[in-house]
């Protein structure tokens, strides 16, 4: 529980909110010209960060449900992060056009820990990047600093969209339009048509979506660290099912990674990902359980919904609780019980 209320107030206050954002949002559609109510749309998607809370954004994203006949459309945004940041997304992504990266529950912890861990590194790797999010979250927040960015995303739609976002916002990376995986060459990508966050190189979300089968390019990390002299690394892996193989790719440069923060699904927990990851690289596991990080000795864990992220570091409980000191995360284990 994130707060001290009773699950059925807030359950009540949650649905009392959502009713109140639909009614509100539908009375605005039937009394404004459609027009305008566009242009009141992409006010709102660029007002000031501190004001996209979660209301405003259900309101924008039932006004904009109702209003907007082609969700592929973009939308210029500040991405709820920096007044001055500029991107274009599709009104489909609601919560990138209207809302900000604390009103997410699933990943509002992974990217608070990215931001506080990405001070101590001198490379980010964002494997999956999207549509940039995490890219963006450490740029700004290092950007004095001079961390070199580094990105890797196989959807070439995604890939074309974010340079331009980059480019507008003068942040300078190194993209990749490639997927990472245990061998370099070439395989079959499933592009998601009905939800670009996850295309994957496997086929686990096929059948829950609507999808077409591409050729991609195909990268190892090993090989592309060695070429980069990447070192004192903070990697980020989201590719949706494809974790165990791009780990693989990866398996002989631990030395190379500070950090590494990664989504388990499925998949990657049916093949041990994270017991594979303890016993070959030697680091300590954490199952981010919102801003609690629960130590894993052997891989198990007790899945929490909505969330499925993961570190990994050298850090021992104890030592990673100093470090994380004065911020809002726990960390759960044997040493610091």
């Amino acid at each position: 529980m994130l707060t001290g209320e009773p699950p059925q107030t807030r359950n009540g206050l949650g649905r009392t909110m959502k009713n109140s954002a639909k009614v509100l949002a539908s009375a605005t559609v039937r009394a404004l010209p459609a027009g305008f109510t566009k242009s009141m749309l992409r006010a709102a998607a660029l007002a000031p960060p501190g004001a996209k809370t979660a209301l405003f954004e259900r309101i924008c994203s039932r006004v904009a449900a109702l209003a907007v006949t082609d969700s592929r459309e973009l939308i210029q945004t500040n991405l709820g992060l920096s007044s001055r940041l500029r991107c274009r997304v599709p009104f489909s992504k609601m919560s990138y056009a209207f809302g900000r990266p604390e009103n997410g529950l699933s990943e509002r912890a992974t990217l608070a820990l990215v931001t506080e861990l990405s001070r101590d590194c001198d490379v980010f790797i964002d494997v999956g990047a999207n549509d940039g999010l995490f890219t963006f979250v450490v740029w700004q927040e290092t950007f004095r600093k001079g961390i070199r960015l580094h990105w890797f995303e196989p959807d070439h739609d995604l890939y074309e969209r974010l340079t331009k976002n980059l480019a507008a916002n003068f942040v300078v990376t190194r993209g990749n339009c490639a997927a990472v995986a245990d061998k370099k060459g070439v395989a079959h990508f499933y592009k998601n048509l009905s939800d670009d966050s996850s295309g994957s190189i496997t086929d686990c979300f096929a059948q829950q979506h609507e999808t077409r089968r591409e050729t991609v390019e195909t990268i190892r990390l090993d090989d592309y660290f060695r070429e980069n002299e990447v070192n004192n690394a903070l990697v980020k892996i989201d590719v949706e099912g494809a974790g165990y193989d791009a780990w693989s790719g990866a398996i002989n440069a631990s030395d190379r990674v500070n950090y590494l923060v990664m989504e388990m699904l499925a998949p990657e927990m049916d093949k041990g990902l994270p017991r594979k990851i303890i016993s070959e690289w030697g680091f300590h596991a954490y199952y981010l359980r919102d801003f609690v990080l629960e130590e894993s000795l052997d891989g198990t864990y007790r899945y929490v919904p909505p969330f499925w992220n993961w570190l990994f570091c050298r850090l021992e409980p104890e030592a990673l609780a100093k470090r994380l000191s004065g911020t809002r995360f726990k960390v759960a284990g044997k040493a610091v019980a």
